[in-house]
């Protein structure tokens, strides 16, 4: 459930936000504002039936099938997995993001170094991973890489709402572990052939839109920036290989073998 501790942090952290911004628009902040509350609304709903939310939002996004208000029974065990596992440490090498870094494993193995903890669950989206910063950031990890937002990006939000609520989430981290090494990936290309998300239909361009903002942001805080896009994509496209996903959005062995060599890149 969202303690009272995450939940001023939220709040602390959307009020910054806020007045960092007086320039957005009315309509964009409406969205922002609203993405927000639909978070705080459904947590506490959550919490209140069950007695053990997790920290995530609804899950209607492109990887989750589902319907606002509904939450999967995968993400409650592996939020409860994450709860019941030894707490990360200093030694730790955290990947933190949705399905895409969830189907990536066991990342110790395919980077070839130790401590390398997976903190990926299907679905999760931008604040979910915000709110679930608490089971990791108190052990300060050595290194933090950070992919999140396409999921997001089904909800039909803009790259202006989307990257301020991955600015949220840097910020957090940086004041919570400031001794840990942020990574921040860019979002990966998706594949609209395939036909397999209607609610990712049209978004192709959205997210190249994104990793703008969020090349300027790596800039800003100082902060390390994977541009893993370019490696993904159609030449002279922004479109994914279709001969590195099987479904036009998540990655397939060829795929996270890109990912992998890029990332060992950054060491």
């Amino acid at each position: 459930m969202l303690t009272t501790k995450e939940g001023d942090n939220r709040h602390l952290a959307f009020r910054s936000f806020i007045s960092r911004n007086t320039s957005i628009n009315s309509r964009k902040m409406k969205t922002i504002l609203s993405v927000f509350l639909l978070s705080i609304t459904l947590q506490t709903a959550v919490a209140q039936s069950s007695g053990k939310a997790s920290h995530e939002q609804a899950k209607c996004g492109a990887d989750s099938g589902q319907v606002a208000g509904k939450y999967t029974d995968h993400y409650y065990a592996r939020y409860r997995q994450f709860a019941d596992e030894p707490p990360v440490t200093s030694k730790d090498i955290v990947m933190l993001g949705n399905s895409l870094t969830e189907n990536g494993g066991d990342w110790s193995a395919r980077l070839g170094r130790k401590h390398v903890i997976n903190r990926g669950i299907i679905g999760d989206e931008v604040m979910g991973v915000y709110d679930r910063l608490h089971q990791i950031l108190p052990g300060e990890p050595a290194q933090l890489f950070l992919l999140i937002g396409v999921n997001d990006v089904s909800h039909d939000l803009t790259a202006d709402s989307i990257a301020g609520m991955i600015r949220m989430t840097v910020e957090r981290i940086r004041r919570e572990s400031p001794g840990t090494k942020l990574y921040l990936q860019s979002l990966l290309p998706i594949n609209e052939s395939f036909g397999r998300y209607k609610r990712m239909t049209g978004k192709t361009d959205t997210i190249p839109a994104i990793n703008a903002k969020l090349r300027a942001l790596a800039k800003e805080k100082k902060i390390t920036y994977v541009d893993l896009f370019p490696r993904f994509i159609e030449k002279g496209t922004n479109i994914l290989r279709k001969e590195l996903t099987n479904d036009g959005l998540h990655l397939n062995e060829e795929g996270y073998a890109i990912w992998v060599k890029r990332l060992k890149r950054v060491w």
